[in-house]
């Protein structure tokens, strides 16, 4: 083995700590695996309940109140964990904050700029995170997209629920769902028929639940494009400008247009916009598997094979509802009337 030398004596060059070692000789805990979260809460969310730790009274704080109008009823066993590491970060600087996202059978993971993260471990029903503390101060949801809405819509899958990309009007515990690509106007035609008394359950992300078929809406403010604030004056007092790289939009509080404790509701129909400029108004009934295939199109994530039968029943149990498909000029009043008429 060699002549072992006495360290102290000199004859040796001190030896360097190895690259994320401490001068003790211990490694860093560069992923925060250490770091305490005592602090707990169980916070309610469309009738289940996600255990939240974290090392920041302010993450349990932004957890209950960006999910504040599901707090209501008695305690219920959670479900699901979220373990949460806030710190501050010099480097944070919203909104050029950059998201990347992979996901495999079990594991989803976001990655926040550059050294905030969160997984989720769909096996073992947690979650970890660590989160620059810019994202939880007053205002950060007007700001750029919030994270526990990423971090929930990651999860739904795990908690019976199925996240779709689309809006939703209800009256009276009836629904209808709305769909269409980006641009297609799902937003200001929801946002138009709310106007007339209706309630704005969602314009980004409906949450159908598998064990029910019944629909929540998202927490999140709407967001509209530049053009569409600038054809409703009424708007431009009440919306926060914000934007994503070289994307602008303007976000709106839309929970003046909800019930302050958020309820399910039974979709009684889906309406699917296909905008376009000229050409004739038509709406037409589509077929079950026709609306089975677009619906599965609007699921936001490809789940893993266990659940694919729970996603597909929930599917099938929107297109047994008559579906519609809509093509209209490029005025959302059109859309928003027909809307409004399904629920009348």
């Amino acid at each position: 083995m060699g002549n072992l030398q006495d360290p102290t004596s000199g004859n040796n060059p001190p030896e360097t700590a190895p690259s994320g070692s401490n001068s003790l000789g211990q490694r860093q805990d560069l992923l925060r695996r250490s770091t305490a979260t005592t602090l707990t809460t169980n916070v309610r969310v469309m009738n289940r309940a996600i255990r939240v730790e974290s090392n920041s009274a302010e993450l349990l704080h932004l957890a209950l109140t960006f999910f504040s109008s599901h707090q209501y009823g008695g305690s219920i066993e959670p479900e699901f964990v979220w373990r949460i590491v806030c710190e501050a970060d010099a480097n944070f600087h919203a909104p050029d904050v950059r998201l990347s996202a992979f996901s495999d059978q079990q594991l989803s993971y976001v990655n926040i700029g550059q050294r905030g993260f969160m997984a989720v471990d769909h096996a073992s029903r947690e979650a970890v995170g660590f989160l620059p503390d810019a994202l939880l101060k007053d205002g950060a949801k007007f700001q750029y997209r919030p994270p526990l809405d990423i971090l929930f819509c990651m999860t739904a899958s795990s908690l019976g629920l199925v996240p779709l990309s689309g809006g939703c009007v209800a009256a009276n515990g009836r629904a209808v769902m709305v769909f269409g690509p980006p641009n297609s106007g799902k937003t200001t035609s929801c946002y138009l028929a709310a106007s007339s008394g209706l309630e704005f359950q969602a314009d980004q992300v409906v949450f159908l639940d598998a064990r029910n078929h019944q629909v929540w809406g998202d927490p999140l403010p709407a967001v509209f494009r530049p053009e569409s604030v600038r054809f409703l004056p009424e708007l431009e007092e009440n919306v926060i400008p914000s934007n994503y790289e070289d994307c602008f939009f303007y976000y709106f509080d839309k929970s003046k247009m909800q019930s302050p404790e958020a309820r399910p509701v039974t979709p009684v129909c889906s309406l699917f916009l296909d905008r376009q400029s000229g050409g004739q108004t038509e709406l037409r009934q589509i077929s079950h598997d026709e609306a089975f295939s677009l619906l599965r199109e609007c699921v936001l994530f490809e789940e893993r094979s266990e659940i694919e039968e729970r996603i597909s029943s929930a599917l099938h149990s929107l297109a047994d509802k008559p579906v519609y498909q809509l093509r209209y000029n490029s005025d959302p009043a059109l859309a928003a009337r027909y809307i409004e008429k399904m629920l009348g």
